[in-house]
C-alpha cells in the first residue's frame, strides 16, 4: 500500500471542485433577490343599477375591456372621484374614491365610441359590516348606503353600550361625521324603568333649663337685695318697688307683707319631626328624568327693583333627578339624586329690615347598578349633637344646692336620622283593563246640604244613597262598594224593610255578599260546621243559620282524645242523625 501516492491522484479534482464551487457562490450573491409582487387592488363592485361602487378613501381597479388604451379619460367631479390609468396594465383603470357622492366616467378611445359609467363614492360598507360583526357578535344590525356620504343603520342589539359602539363605528366610516349616520337602531327587551325612592328621616331634640332669680325690696329703710341672673324677674327701679316677672318664668312666687319675690324657671321641652317622602318616576331607559313636588318660594336678590329690593324665586319641595341605563344582562344603571328641601324662618337673615327665609336640605348624588328589584341604601346619616351653657355667680354660683339662686343653665340635645332608599325595576305600560278604575279625588263626591250641614261630611261616596232606611240610619260609608271588602264591626242597616241586622259573624263575609238597599249587605253565608258525635261517628255537618240570630253556643267538647275545644259560635239548631252532649 501506498498511501502518499493516492493522495497525489485525488488533489487536482479537489483543487477544481472547490474553484468550480467559488465561482458558483461568487455569481449567486451577485444577482439582485427576487421582490415580493404586489398585491394588486381589488375590482371594483357594481350594483343593481350598474353604477360603479368606490370606496371611500380606497382604491379598486376597472377593467373596461379596451383593446387599446384609452386616448382620453373625463370625469364630470373630480372633487368626488380620481381616476389614473394602471402602471402595470395601460388597458385597465386605478379609481380613488375622494369624497361621497356621485359622478360620472367618459372613457374615450381610438377606434370606438367613447364608454360611459356612473360610479358611486361612498364609505367601505362590507368592511364596516365585518367590524360591526367582529365587535359586537350578538349585535343584528344592517348597513345600507343613503344618498351622498350617508349610510343607514337599521336592526337590533341588546344593550346601549352596543348601540353606542355601532355608533361610534359608523362614525369613523363616514369620516368622523355624525351627521351622515342615520342611526335606526333599536334596543331590544323592556326598556322602561320605574325609579322607587323613599327619604325618611327622624328629628328629635330635648331642651333642659333651669333658672331662679328672687328679690327682696326693702320696705323704708332703703335697702334691697336680688339675684336676677336668669333674667326671670325685671330691674328694680328703687328700693320698695316691685319686680316684674318674665313670661319665662313657669313658677311666681311673692310673699307681699315681707316684699319678697321668687321666680322659677324649671322646663323640660322635647320635640319630634319626621319625615317621609316617596317619590317615584318612569323614564326610558339613558333619557333623563325629573320629577319635583313643592313650590317656589321667594327670597331677596341682589338686584333692585323699581319700589325696592329683587326677588328671586328658589324651587323647594321633594325633588328627583335620575338617568338610568339598563344592560343587555338585565341591571340597571343609575345616576341619581334625590334631594329635599323646606323653608325655615330659623335660618333665614334681615337685611335693612326686610327679612329673607332659609332653607333645610338633605341631598345625596350617587351612581350604582342593581338589578331589578333591588334595593340598595344609598345615603344615611346618623347625628347627635349637644349644646350645654351656665350662667353663674362667681364662688357662689358653683356652691351645691345654693349655687341655684345664682345661676342658670340651658342642655340642649338633638339626634337626627336619615336613610334614602332607591329600587329600579323593568315596568311595561298597563293592559286597558289594568288601568285604575278610580284616581285621586274621583273615589268621592261633593256632599249635599244635607250631609254637610248635619252630618258635618266633607266628602261623600259616590253614587246615590239612602240616609234613612226604615228606622235604622244609613252611614254614608256604607253606600260605597268597597264596604263589602272591608266589613266594619258593629250593626249595620241592610234590610230592604228597614230592618236592623247585625254585622257578619267574626267578620267572615264569604261567597259575595249580595248588596241591599241602602248600600249594606245581607246575612253572611258562613259555610256548614262539621260537628262529630259521640261514640266516634263521622261528622255531620251543621246547618249554620244566618248570623243574625242572637246567643253563643257553649263549648263541645273535641272528638279526638277527648281533649277540649272551647268555640264561641251562634246557635245551632238539632243536628240530624246524633245528639249533641250538653256542655
Amino acid at each position: 500500500m501506498h498511501p502518499k501516492r493516492t493522495a497525489r491522484r485525488l488533489l487536482p479534482w479537489a483543487t477544481v471542485l472547490t474553484v468550480g464551487l467559488l465561482a458558483l457562490t461568487t455569481n449567486g450573491s451577485a444577482q439582485p433577490p427576487d421582490k415580493d409582487p404586489k398585491i394588486p387592488p381589488p375590482a371594483v363592485p357594481v350594483d343593481k343599477t350598474g353604477a360603479l361602487i368606490v370606496p371611500l378613501g380606497g382604491v379598486v381597479s376597472f377593467d373596461p375591456g379596451l383593446k387599446n388604451p384609452p386616448t382620453d379619460i373625463i370625469v364630470s367631479r373630480e372633487d368626488v372621484l380620481g381616476v389614473r390609468v394602471d402602471p402595470n396594465d395601460a388597458k385597465k383603470l386605478l379609481l380613488t374614491g375622494k369624497s361621497g357622492g356621485l359622478s360620472q366616467l367618459t372613457i374615450v378611445q381610438k377606434d370606438g365610441p367613447p364608454m360611459k359609467f356612473d360610479v358611486v363614492v361612498q364609505p367601505d360598507l362590507a368592511l364596516l359590516r365585518n367590524l360591526i360583526k367582529r365587535t359586537v357578535p350578538t349585535a343584528n344590525v344592517d348597513v345600507q348606503p343613503g344618498v351622498g356620504n350617508v349610510i343607514i343603520l337599521s336592526g337590533y342589539v341588546t344593550s346601549p353600550q352596543d348601540a353606542d359602539i355601532i355608533s361610534r363605528l359608523a362614525n369613523s366610516a363616514v369620516g368622523g361625521t355624525p351627521n351622515n349616520v342615520i342611526n335606526a337602531v333599536q334596543i331590544g327587551g323592556v326598556q322602561q324603568v320605574q325609579i322607587d325612592v323613599v327619604i325618611a328621616s327622624v328629628d328629635r331634640n330635648q331642651l333642659r333649663t333651669r333658672g331662679f332669680d328672687f328679690a327682696a325690696p326693702g320696705a323704708g329703710n332703703g335697702t334691697s337685695f336680688s339675684s336676677i341672673v336668669s333674667g326671670l324677674l325685671g330691674v328694680q327701679t328703687s328700693a320698695g318697688t316691685a319686680p316684674t316677672f318674665s313670661t319665662n318664668a313657669n313658677l311666681q312666687l311673692a310673699v307681699l307683707p315681707n316684699k319678697f319675690f321668687a321666680a322659677l324657671q324649671a322646663l323640660r321641652t322635647e320635640g319630634v319631626a319626621k319625615f317621609l317622602a316617596e317619590p317615584r318616576v318612569v323614564t326610558q331607559t339613558g333619557r333623563p328624568a325629573f320629577f319635583r313636588a313643592g313650590g317656589q318660594q321667594a327670597i331677596l336678590s341682589g338686584t333692585s327693583g323699581i319700589t325696592g329690593p329683587g326677588v328671586q324665586l328658589v324651587p323647594f319641595g321633594t325633588e328627583l333627578e335620575v338617568v338610568p341605563i339598563v344592560y343587555g344582562n338585565g341591571q340597571i344603571w343609575l345616576d341619581i339624586n334625590p334631594r329635599v328641601t323646606a323653608v325655615s324662618q330659623g335660618l333665614g337673615i334681615t337685611i335693612n329690615g326686610a327679612t329673607s327665609p332659609g332653607f333645610t336640605e338633605q341631598s345625596v348624588r350617587s351612581t350604582v347598578l342593581l338589578e331589578s328589584g333591588q334595593t340598595f341604601a344609598i345615603g344615611g346619616l346618623i347625628q347627635n349633637s349637644v349644646q350645654a351653657s351656665a350662667n353663674k355667680v362667681p364662688v357662689v354660683g358653683d356652691l351645691p344646692f345654693i349655687g341655684v339662686g345664682f345661676s342658670s343653665l340651658s342642655y340642649q340635645m338633638r339626634e337626627s336620622e336619615l336613610v334614602i332608599l332607591v329600587t329600579p325595576r323593568l315596568v311595561a305600560p298597563m293592559d286597558p283593563c289594568q288601568a285604575p278604575k278610580r284616581l285621586p279625588g274621583q273615589e268621592t263626591r261633593t256632599p249635599d246640604d244635607y250631609e254637610l250641614f248635619l252630618e258635618n261630611i266633607l266628602e261623600a261616596p259616590r253614587g246615590q244613597r239612602k240616609v234613612w232606611n226604615g228606622k235604622c240610619y244609613n252611614a254614608a260609608y256604607k253606600c260605597d262598594p268597597t264596604v263589602l271588602r272591608y266589613p266594619c264591626a258593629g250593626n249595620v242597616c241592610t234590610g230592604p224593610n228597614g230592618t236592623c241586622l247585625p254585622a257578619p259573624a267574626y267578620g267572615l263575609p264569604t261567597g259575595g255578599l249580595p248588596a241591599l238597599n241602602g248600600g249594606g249587605h245581607g246575612p253572611a253565608m258562613v259555610p256548614p260546621i262539621p260537628v262529630t258525635p259521640p261514640g266516634g261517628a263521622s261528622a255531620v255537618p251543621a246547618p249554620m243559620p244566618p248570623a243574625t240570630a242572637p246567643g253563643t253556643l257553649p263549648a263541645v267538647p273535641g272528638a279526638t282524645g277527648g281533649e277540649p275545644a272551647p268555640v264561641a259560635l251562634p246557635p245551632l239548631p238539632p243536628v240530624t242523625g246524633a245528639p249533641v252532649p250538653p256542655g
